[in-house]
């Protein structure tokens, strides 16, 4: 009977590396002054709205990334990690 567990995602290292689509989302998100929408990266981009949303969305289940909703809006702020890296 198997009693541990290895995240899927990190295979038990405890830290998740973003390739493609997703670590040039991160970088993005790291480039920008303050808190943004999914649909202001994608112009920025040349991406639909709704992928972008979605790569944030993945982001922030991984811990990436935070954020907020301000009415119809949410808005994405990179986070920021120990040592001062985000």
């Amino acid at each position: 009977m198997k009693t541990s567990h290895a995240c899927p995602h990190c295979k038990g290292k405890g830290v998740v590396e973003l390739t493609g689509v997703y670590a040039e989302t991160l970088a993005m998100l790291r480039s920008t002054s303050g808190p943004i929408t999914g649909a202001s990266l994608a112009r920025e981009s040349g991406c639909k709205a709704t992928a972008m949303n979605n790569r944030l969305a993945v982001l922030e289940r991984l811990g990436y990334a935070s954020s907020e909703r301000h009415g119809r809006e949410r808005r994405f702020r990179a986070i920021v990690k120990k040592g001062g890296q985000s």
